[in-house]
């Protein structure tokens, strides 16, 4: 107002520092964006540090969140840095959150395995899956599958009640053997 009763005409005044903020404005998209995604990743907390998962197509352990990015240590040692704004976007896999894991395998029999082995072999797979304590027994099955060319394929699907992976191995090698 003061400028304006000066002589001083404001309107190029105006117009430029408008130009200006829309420059500064699109400048900044990004980081306002990876800002805002790392706030959201602070507190939604879909993944901490240390957890395993799967982000896209990337799978690792968390390292670091950051405001701009979080980075993750892939299984082949290299570290990837997400930024907070794609990480929101993504679709994201939390393996440290589960609370059983899936034992989920396939035997293929020899074609010459009778009628009687094979019913044998069901029955024993499955009483073996319904008796073992760290099996989940409502989840248990054991069935025939298909005739395959390279056999009679039986499908052992069960999930075994722990989060940790190293029981899990030790408990589906249990069961394989």
């Amino acid at each position: 107002v003061l400028l304006g009763r000066v002589g001083v005409d404001i309107t190029p005044v105006l117009a430029g520092l408008g130009v200006g903020g829309i420059a500064v404005a699109l400048a900044s998209q990004k980081t306002l964006e990876n800002l805002f995604g790392g706030m959201m990743v602070i507190g939604d907390s879909p993944v901490r540090i240390g957890n395993f998962c799967r982000v896209g197509t990337m799978t690792g352990t968390v390292e670091d969140i950051g405001l701009r990015s979080t980075r993750i240590r892939t299984l082949n040692r290299t570290v990837i840095s997400v930024p907070n704004a794609e990480l929101a976007s993504m679709s994201l896999e939390n393996f440290a959150v589960r609370d059983k894991m899936l034992f989920n395998h396939t035997v293929s029999l020899r074609h010459e395995t009778t009628a009687d082995q094979l019913r044998a072999v069901l029955e024993g797979s499955r009483a073996l899956l319904r008796q073992h304590a760290q099996v989940e027994p409502a989840t248990a099955r054991v069935r025939l599958l298909r005739f395959a060319p390279s056999g009679m394929d039986v499908e052992l699907f069960a999930y075994v009640c722990t989060p940790d992976v190293e029981r899990f191995l030790a408990v589906q090698e249990e069961l394989l053997l």
